[in-house]
């Protein structure tokens, strides 16, 4: 056939087109790209508040070495949802004129790439064709470290898991920075030198900056306060508000507060729902142990934990818990938290191994618990801590107290197998780390009606309210206890919570409300024991309200019984207050000689706290007298006990009657320095007194 009436037709876009009967040698030359610098950092997030000391961290680790080397590797880790990606993304951008030859990216994670693709994408960027690029990730390395010697480059390795992928990426130059973004610890890293930063959730104003940013119709302005519980609710994570900005951006009618009243109820999970996938992605990094003990701490109703509770939890040996408790804190679903250290460099034994974790955090364990088990297990996880808790503050209260004061739950049904390593000191240092959490025990059983459980907790916590006296939760737990043991119908139970209860009333001064509840309690009865308890409070709170003469009758009334059922500690106590009574009515020999039979009785029973009292009100009668002297020597033996049984109210009290007697002797320095003490120890307990007390 001959070419008449024949032709080529090409269209649309083609880099070579060659069209010719005949032809010789060819050389096809591929078509050369614009030089470019490679800017492979993703934007941050328009919506940034600067994290000004972070950026200034960042900065001053660039090294101004030029060569090959290992260059300057800076980890940033933190929780999901805390910033990190924003944080990096951003220094990429505030840096940029520091590093001329560019900034490389590259993400790996559950969606993200693997090293070997990361290295194939980046020599791209650096220039490399695609038909040169390496098929082999050991080349594709080399090539990668030879075009990146001596460079100025930035690079960004966001959610990484694991320091070999680091490791694959770094460029081969003294003068680089590499910024890595992970929830994990990268401990590999570290011992070759890169720079921990742990990022933080924000401050409130900060965050409320970020959520003026993310909603700038004024609305943040106009309703601080929501806006403030607003940003709380979201845990303060950077992309928790921005999501909740993001939404309240699109619905211009809504006001702030009724975002706040959905993230308080079941719509949280809608606004938030951006962090719970980041969540899900760490979740399902887990091996299944410590997917096991994520799920508990969902069942966890406090934020603060030890290894012993959780343990228990999941039946699992406490090493076995610690080791799987390093894991969520490399994974930052977790933190530990750090000990304090005494002046001589030690960590307190009790101290360590405590943990926490982030309320959203929390939230989401609950979430994979309540999707990936049945009702029954997680109430037995719950019902498991609970008892760890009732067992460990019944041995406490025990140690703190003896056995022998009075009970409505026997302390030995839990004990009879225990043996109690604690003294009154290490049981008051096991309260003040755990009575938070059984104050939210308390709450999540009366939530789900095991109202036994409510009130044997309060009442063995009761040793921690009377010596630390934190007098509101004192009252919201006795309240809950109160209406549990009715609940439950243990009349005995109801009338020893509603006397314990009137006690934190009346250290509050609400006089009124402490005399209804002793009332309720002495018309529901008792055994013997159990009506003395009762005369004991209402006597009491006679006595705080300056009416000796009923303080003397009812006080009367609890020694008879307690000498006629043999209770010694009981005896000493309520011979004890019948010598207060006395001293009220002005009759100062008797009170004293009362005073020194009670700590005769205290010390043959072994109630040291008691003792301590007997000391106090001794002294007492003393300065009343004007005997300063006389009664700083009781004071300093009754100051020795409190200090040993770490006594905060007895503490104060004597703090108190110190600062009279200095000030009667006319030092007036030691006499403020006293009433400062007793000052400071009432404000930690919540008292009235500590106002009046400044007041003079």
């Amino acid at each position: 056939m001959g070419t008449d009436g024949v032709r080529n037709v090409q269209t649309g876009v083609a880099a070579q087109v060659v069209q010719a009967q005949n032809i010789g040698t060819v050389t096809f030359v591929q078509p050369a790209l614009p030089p470019a610098v490679p800017a492979l950092v993703p934007p941050g997030p328009s919506a940034f508040v600067d994290r000004v000391e972070h950026l200034e961290l960042l900065r001053s680790a660039v090294s101004g070495e030029v060569g090959p080397g290992r260059p300057v590797v800076v980890a940033v880790r933190g929780m999901p949802g805390v910033g990190k990606t924003a944080l990096v993304r951003k220094a990429a951008a505030v840096l940029s004129p520091q590093f001329p030859d560019g900034a490389l990216h590259a993400s790996f994670g559950v969606d993200g790439e693997s090293p070997a693709e990361a290295l194939g994408r980046l020599l791209n960027a650096l220039g490399v064709p695609e038909s040169l690029v390496p098929t082999d990730f050991p080349r594709r390395r080399d090539l990668y470290r030879s075009l990146t010697a001596r460079s100025r480059l930035i690079t960004v390795l966001d959610d990484v898991t694991d320091a070999a992928q680091v490791e694959a990426l770094l460029p081969n130059s003294a003068a680089g920075l590499v910024l890595v973004a992970s929830n994990t610890a990268l401990e590999d890293l570290h011992a070759d030198g890169a720079v921990p930063l742990v990022l933080e959730p924000l401050t409130v104003p900060d965050a409320l900056d970020l959520l003026r940013r993310a909603c700038p119709d004024g609305r943040v302005d106009r309703e601080p306060e929501a806006a403030a519980e607003l940003v709380r609710l979201c845990g303060l994570l950077p992309l928790a508000v921005r999501a909740a900005g993001a939404r309240l951006a699109v619905r211009p009618q809504w006001t702030i507060e009724r975002l706040v009243g959905e993230l308080r109820g079941a719509d949280a999970d809608r606004v938030l729902d951006r962090v719970t996938k980041v969540f899900d992605a760490v979740y399902a990094d887990l091996s299944e142990p410590i997917r096991r003990v994520y799920r508990a701490l969902g069942m966890l109703v406090t934020r603060e934990f030890g290894v012993e509770v959780l343990a228990t939890m999941v039946e699992t040996s406490v090493d076995a818990v610690r080791v799987h408790l390093d894991q969520l804190v490399a994974a930052a679903l977790v933190e530990e938290i750090q000990p304090p250290e005494t002046d001589d460099g030690r960590v307190p034994e009790d101290t360590r191994d405590r943990y926490t974790m982030h309320r959203l955090v929390r939230g989401h364990a609950l979430t994979v618990a309540a999707r990936e088990t049945g009702e029954a297990d997680r109430e037995q996880l719950l019902r498991r801590a609970v008892e760890w808790w009732l067992l460990g503050a019944t041995a406490a209260d025990v140690a703190a107290t003896g056995i022998q004061r009075l009970r409505i739950a026997d302390p030995a049904r839990l004990l009879s197998e225990t043996t109690l390593t604690m003294n009154a000191r290490t049981a008051l240092a096991w309260f003040d780390r755990e009575h938070t959490n059984i104050a939210a025990a308390m709450r999540a059983c009366a939530e789900r009606g095991w109202h036994t459980l409510v009130w044997q907790l309060f009442e063995a916590t009761f040793a921690y309210y009377d010596a630390r006296r934190p007098l509101a939760a004192w009252v919201e737990t006795g309240r809950l206890a109160v209406e549990s043991a009715a609940l439950d119908g243990h009349a005995a139970a109801e009338a020893r919570c509603r006397c314990l209860l009137a006690k934190a009333y009346q250290e509050l001064e609400r006089h009124g409300e402490a005399a209804a509840e002793l009332d309720r309690a002495r018309a529901l009865g008792g055994d013997d024991r159990l009506r003395a308890s009762t005369y004991d409070f209402t006597g009491n709170l006679a006595l705080r309200t300056g009416h000796f003469a009923d303080a003397l009758h009812w006080f009367r009334q609890a020694r008879d019984i307690n000498i006629r059922l043999g209770r010694a500690r009981g005896t000493a106590m309520q011979t004890l207050f019948v010598g207060r009574a006395l001293a009220g009515l002005g009759r100062a020999d008797e009170a004293l000689a009362t005073f020194t039979e009670a700590a005769g009785l205290a010390e043959a029973a072994g109630a040291d706290s008691v003792l301590a009292k007997c000391l106090l009100a001794t002294a007492a009668v003393h300065a009343a007298a004007g005997r300063p002297e006389e009664a700083d020597r009781v004071l300093t033996e009754a100051e020795a006990i409190a200090r040993r049984l770490d006594n905060s109210a007895l503490l104060a009290e004597i703090h108190l009657l110190l600062a009279d007697t200095a000030a009667a002797r006319g030092d007036h320095a030691t006499a403020e320095r006293h009433r400062n003490a007793a000052v400071a120890a009432y404000e930690r307990m919540g008292s009235p007194r500590a106002a009046r007390v400044l007041a003079g």
